[in-house]
């Protein structure tokens, strides 16, 4: 009998297994085996082990590891796996009560410091999350595979780990997982795997196994509010330039007020605009935005808008608390500082250097996506990047969070009106696929799990979503009436009133009076706004500013939807689009111009199918499909500025959302899963030159009919740099 059950497992098993174990595990995998017990799962549970046989059924094996990751309150977990598709069973054990002290000669628990310095670089900051070793036996004739992350959530590591096995058509003898949390404050998990394949594999196949693995197994997802993809409402032209701008520098602003009151007297400051802020800063009126941020002003006050020529900015002095400080104007940063911070990843960079009686400080912050900024230098890299969402204090000029001890330090007061936590917490997915199989598991509408987000991150109840987001909306419709009914030239006079000339021709013309007409028409009316410094809501980003507003008048015209139902689809946009680039950028000089007015097709896309009543799935295909045919789309903005090509740009996506929502609401359905087409979107970033990220050097920007632009362009630029 044993012999028989001995041909059921691998040596492996009875290596690591306690021989009284063994009568125990074969009358379950008898019990198993029998075709009356296939649907059944049999456990036994003690102190310190649990065990769990049931057919070879991947799906009920992944939740159950999740129920035991759940249940845990434990720091260390181990389990391994026994599967035998011949016989079709799956034998689990998992050991909950470890003691790290105890149980390590026997368990050979991993050690904290190994996997500390194979994932931290310098400053202790994470330099990868995923390592992938692989040994092959000549002798036994095997493979053995070694996967070290950290930082990722159970649930995709296990995902990816059965999926990633069953694309390369490989089935396991042996799976041994640990889990260690809290290890260290940036490393939240560690996980090590160890997969056992009972075959010789080529280097071929091991190489692409190693390239999924790091692929997919995806660090946490960042927990963003919907407001950080549509908002805020802003008179600038540009998001990343001039309203990340704006109120990055109110957050310097705060920080030179802390530095005050710890003594500081200041003298001067200067602003040095580096990378992509020195190359395009003028056309998208980045100069008064910086200004006026120092001066404390905010995104949608239209007095930024009076007294910007660079004449009268020379003139002011900033006013901080009880001290003046001179402005000594703006500086052209150098190849030298691009190379500076190259190991960033970000490529709109400035610097305000203060000049006290005592000292000079550089304070260095960084746009990075969505609604989301960071100070990382002040003088010296930052323990943790300084945004604009929380209080902080200056504490003997280290930047420290509140706590009892430093609470009468001076504050760096945080310039968000809402009370966003300190400590964010987990979300229950972290890729699109898991979003659906959470919803479909849990049974939970797509709303009450958004405003449950939102409640856990700010503390904001549902009326305050809805208002807020009303106050949005109505925002977005006055942004398209204003845009037909104008015919002020911009700047540069690229742009005039395109939307006036074709909403007369859809008037008259009702062979074109749908909805897709109407979206278009709408959607060029509010990026003429923007580009004349109108009022309008960055969704994502000013630049793609047309798209949602556009698709949703043009379709609440047609359907006359409930205006809580619109709110809603509005909700539903800003949570796609927040899952969607915790992975990739919505700026235009990191991504192009796929993450711009692709990005706001998609998220127009999402909000479609929820007005039509669809579910997450179909609402997560229509985004997919959307996607897929924006990928490629290059940034080549003449003279730097959100006009050309971007107005029609943002005519042409409108109806691409339109279509991509036509196709699923039919029955289309990508063949490339999302969260494929996400990541593959990513690595496209990583592969798209510079050239085609917003440089405004090359491409459109650079043909003839650019020509007599670029000298009154470059007369404005002069201004500013002499």
């Amino acid at each position: 009998m044993f012999r028989k059950f001995k041909k059921n497992l691998p040596d492996v098993y009875f290596a690591l297994t306690k021989r009284w174990d063994f009568k125990e595990h074969e009358i379950y995998i008898n019990k198993i085996i029998d075709s009356e017990n296939h649907q059944k799962i049999f456990n036994q549970k003690s102190d310190r082990e649990e065990f769990c046989v049931c057919n070879y059924d991947l799906r009920k094996l992944k939740n159950k590891i999740l129920k035991v990751v759940s249940d845990t309150r434990n720091d260390i977990l181990l389990y391994r796996i026994f599967p035998n598709k011949e016989k079709n069973f799956i034998l689990s054990v998992f050991y909950e009560n470890l003691d790290v002290e105890k149980d390590r000669k026997e368990f050979s628990i991993p050690e904290n410091n190994n996997f500390k310095k194979l994932f931290l670089g310098r400053n202790w900051r994470l330099k990868k999350h995923v390592d992938v070793e692989y040994t092959i036996n000549e002798k036994k004739k095997n493979t053995m595979i070694k996967i070290k992350c950290v930082n990722v959530a159970h649930n995709t590591l296990i995902s990816n780990l059965i999926e990633t096995l069953q694309r390369h058509s490989l089935t396991s003898d042996f799976i041994e997982v640990w889990q260690i949390k809290k290890s260290d404050k940036k490393i939240k998990s560690y996980y090590e795997i160890l997969i056992e394949i009972n075959s010789i594999l080529p280097e071929e196949e091991l190489q692409s196994m190693r390239d999924d693995f790091v692929r997919y197994l995806q660090l946490y997802i960042k927990s963003m509010s919907i407001f950080d993809m549509v908002w805020p409402a802003m008179v600038w032209p540009s998001s990343s330039h001039t309203a990340w701008a704006n109120r990055i520098w109110q957050i310097a602003r705060n920080i030179i007020l802390a530095m005050i009151e710890s003594g500081e007297v200041v003298k001067d400051v200067e602003i040095k605009l580096i990378w992509s802020f020195r190359d395009t800063w003028v056309g998208h009126k980045t100069p008064l935005a910086l200004w006026w941020g120092l001066c404390g002003f905010d995104t949608d006050d239209p007095k930024m808008l009076v007294a910007g020529e660079p004449e009268n900015l020379k003139k002011k002095w900033i006013k901080f608390s009880n001290q003046t400080a001179k402005f000594n104007w703006y500086k052209k940063g150098t190849t030298e500082d691009d190379l500076r911070y190259a190991n960033q990843r970000q490529s709109n960079i400035a610097e305000v250097i203060v000049n006290t009686a005592d000292s000079k400080h550089v304070i260095t912050w960084f746009s990075i996506w969505a609604w989301n900024v960071e100070i990382r230098v002040i003088d010296k890299r930052l323990e943790f990047p300084i945004t604009w969402k929380i209080d902080l204090v200056l504490n003997k000029w280290k930047v420290e969070k509140i706590n009892n001890k430093n609470e009468n330090c001076p504050k760096i007061k945080k310039i968000y009106e809402e009370n966003f936590v300190t400590d964010f917490p987990m979300m229950p997915f972290h890729t699109f696929e898991e979003l659906i199989e959470y919803t479909k598991k849990e049974k939970i509408w797509i709303i009450d799990l958004i405003l449950d987000i939102e409640n856990k991150l700010q503390n904001t109840d549902k009326k305050y979503v809805y208002e807020k987001m009303k106050n949005y909306w109505r925002i977005m419709q006055k942004s398209v009436d204003d845009g037909i009914k104008s015919n002020k030239l911009s700047m540069m006079k690229l742009s005039w009133k395109d939307s006036s000339t074709i909403n007369k021709y859809r008037l008259t013309n009702k062979t074109f009076d749908n909805i897709y007409w109407k979206a278009v028409t709408y959607a060029v009316a509010v990026n003429e706004v923007n580009a004349k410094s109108g009022t309008i809501v960055a969704c994502p980003t000013a630049g793609s500013c047309g798209i949602l507003p556009g698709v949703l008048k043009a379709y609440n015209e047609l359907k006359k939807t409930k205006e809580d139902k619109i709110l809603e689809s509005l909700m539903i946009a800003g949570f796609f689009g927040m899952i969607l680039f915790d992975d990739v950028s919505t700026a235009w000089a990191d991504y192009g111009c796929q993450a711009e007015v692709g990005a706001a097709a998609w998220m127009a896309a999402a909000a479609l199918v929820y007005l039509e009543w669809w579910n997450v799935e179909q609402m997560v295909e229509w985004f997919i499909i959307a996607i897929k045919n924006c990928l490629w789309l290059v940034c080549d903005p003449v003279a730097g500025l959100v006009e050309v090509p971007c107005i029609k740009r943002n005519w042409l996506y409108s109806s691409h959302a339109i279509s991509a929502a036509l196709m699923a609401l039919s029955g289309v359905k990508s063949f490339v899963s999302p969260d494929e087409v996400v990541l593959t979107m990513r690595e496209i970033w990583a592969r798209l030159n510079i050239d085609y990220k917003e440089t405004s050097k090359w491409w459109l920007a650079k043909t003839r009919d650019w020509k007599w632009v670029e000298k009154r362009f470059e007369e404005e630029v002069n201004k500013f740099f002499v």
